[in-house]
């Protein structure tokens, strides 16, 4: 092979072949986001790469050689099959489903080792992507028969509640929706109380609740791990905490696609464990 085409420029070979199909260098060179300098430049790199004058070269015109007209689908073709090859050696982005709370604790130490497509839903709809091949895998609450995926524990701890403040006095609380951990606190605390605990708002997001808590003495009913994300502390008047458990959905794949679930579904493990 000539030297020269060692050098040559991906960028330069796509200018030649819209203009070439444009026959306009100006008209090539803007849509390409270069000035006719440049534009001119690179058409005559491509030339000096091909030891051919593939190009009129006078102003105002600018129109292809016999051999010009000869490489341009050559190099097109050529370039085709380059970005296929790309294409197929490239590895797609892993699709994770999940919650915005339990991406706020995972995200961070997946990124650095796979590239993710992050879809925010609730866990049902987590659920069915993955059920439904819109997602590769998903993080969910064990709260509910996952049934028809694969599953696997990535994270456990405890619900309880958190303040800013390390001794707060008892107060009102910031609760999520009734889901069954909530209905367990509110059990609880009348048992140990001996009458219902007063709710002070009704927060569809654990984040959001952590991110109030965060920034005021509010007490918020939150999962273990955010409230460490968030700096609180738990309340000592709080009833027995619940538990949880966050597990990882998926299907089996192929060996190559399911080392790559496999490292992902460590990384969230030391993320719950804050290795």
């Amino acid at each position: 092979m000539n030297i020269l085409l060692s050098h040559l420029r991906i960028a330069d070979l796509e200018l030649f072949i819209t203009a070439g199909h444009l026959k306009n260098l100006g008209k090539a060179a803007q849509l390409h986001n270069l000035s006719q300098s440049a534009a001119s430049a690179a058409i005559a790199r491509v030339e000096q790469a091909f030891c051919q004058a593939l190009c009129t070269h006078e102003k105002r015109h600018f129109r292809l050689t016999h051999q010009g007209a000869n490489l341009l689908p050559t190099v097109e073709d050529w370039l085709r099959q380059f970005r296929e090859k790309i294409a197929i050696n490239t590895p797609r982005p892993l699709r994770l489903a999940t919650t915005q709370a339990i991406a706020r604790a995972v995200i961070s130490a997946l990124l650095p080792v796979e590239a993710i497509e992050l879809k925010l839903m609730r866990p049902d709809l987590a659920f069915d992507a993955v059920l439904n091949d819109e997602a590769d895998f998903a993080l969910v609450p064990d709260n509910s028969p996952w049934n028809g995926v694969n599953s696997e524990e990535v994270g456990k701890g405890l619900f309880q509640l958190y303040s800013t403040l390390q001794n707060a006095p008892l107060g009102s609380i910031l609760l999520p929706e009734n889901q069954i951990e909530v209905l367990c606190l509110l059990q609880r605390w009348k048992q140990l109380h001996g009458s219902p605990l007063t709710i002070k708002a009704r927060i569809p997001s654990w984040s959001l609740i952590a991110d109030i808590c965060a920034n005021s003495t509010d007490i918020g009913f939150l999962p273990d791990f955010l409230g460490k994300k968030a700096k609180l502390h738990p309340v000592t008047w709080q009833p027995e905490p619940s538990s949880y458990r966050i597990l990882a959905l998926f299907h089996n794949f192929d060996v190559s696609f399911q080392k790559r679930i496999n490292l992902l579904i460590e990384c969230c493990q030391k993320a719950f464990k804050g290795d």
